[in-house]
């Protein structure tokens, strides 16, 4: 019985002490959104992974960066956002 009170109570530890540390450390996933004026539409860069926005909007380079918890959502987002990817 103390030994799995030992166990539980050193589980218990790690986990709030690591629990913080994977929640600053989340990745986000983000496109980068340009107009494009001579066609009308929008272009949009491949997605990245960031875990800023600072390095989102340093990676756009002018462009307007949308944000995703999932891969799949952003591909749901860009198959109407994204415009002239279908003219290339």
């Amino acid at each position: 019985m103390r030994t799995l009170k030992k166990l539980f109570v050193s589980g218990a530890i790690v986990l709030f002490l690591g629990m913080p540390n994977l929640a600053s450390s989340r990745i986000i996933f983000t496109v980068c959104q340009w107009y494009n004026v001579e066609k009308n539409c929008y272009r949009c860069s491949d997605y990245f992974s960031v875990r800023s926005e600072e390095e989102a909007r340093r990676k756009c380079k002018g462009g307007t960066p949308h944000y995703f918890p999932s891969v799949g959502a952003l591909h749901g987002w860009m198959i109407g956002n994204c415009t002239c990817d279908h003219d290339d």
